[in-house]
């Protein structure tokens, strides 16, 4: 019989609900507003703009209200939204420093939003967060609902080698 080997990942999706409803209940008076305006829906002077609206609100929908966050032996990989576009990847032999972090509402930003000072912030919601620092020197926070899990399949896939053995 050949050996085995075992990995251990972890996966968690962090979604931003409230984001998700007020978007569309903003999106709801926008509509009654341009119907206001006295033009038929079928004019292109309402038709455009109205259909505009829209694009732009399932793009926000599809690509800016969650992330899935996988760790393991490959590193980390995030992925925003429904089809996961757009997608970080950082190898595992990039990866210098793994720590699970709590974001406060004062350094919090919605979205992809980088800074000198706190680097690239993959992030949705306040909360727990997960911390990487890069063997570059660059810093990466990413919104995940369980950042010590994450934390530890980092921690496992850099000190575990495949190992093969018989049952």
């Amino acid at each position: 019989m050949t050996g085995t080997t075992t990995h251990t990942v972890y996966t968690g999706r962090s979604t931003n609900w409230p984001m998700i409803w007020l978007s569309t209940a903003l999106l709801i008076p926008l509509v009654a507003m341009a119907k206001g305006s006295g033009d038929s829906w079928t004019n292109a002077g309402m038709f455009i703009p109205l259909l505009v609206v829209f694009i732009v609100a399932a793009i926000n929908l599809l690509t800016a209200t969650s992330v899935r966050t996988v760790t393991g032996p490959n590193g980390v990989t995030v992925y925003f939204g429904v089809f996961g576009w757009p997608r970080f990847r950082y190898p595992i032999n990039r990866i210098q420093h793994a720590e699970a972090v709590e974001l406060r509402s004062s350094v919090w930003t919605w979205g992809l939003y980088w800074s000198p000072k706190r680097g690239l912030m993959l992030t949705l919601r306040t909360g727990p967060a997960l911390h990487l620092v890069l063997t570059n020197g660059r810093q990466v926070t990413i919104s995940t609902p369980d950042p010590a899990a994450a934390k530890l399949a980092i921690g496992m896939a850099k000190t575990d080698r495949p190992s093969s053995g018989e049952r």
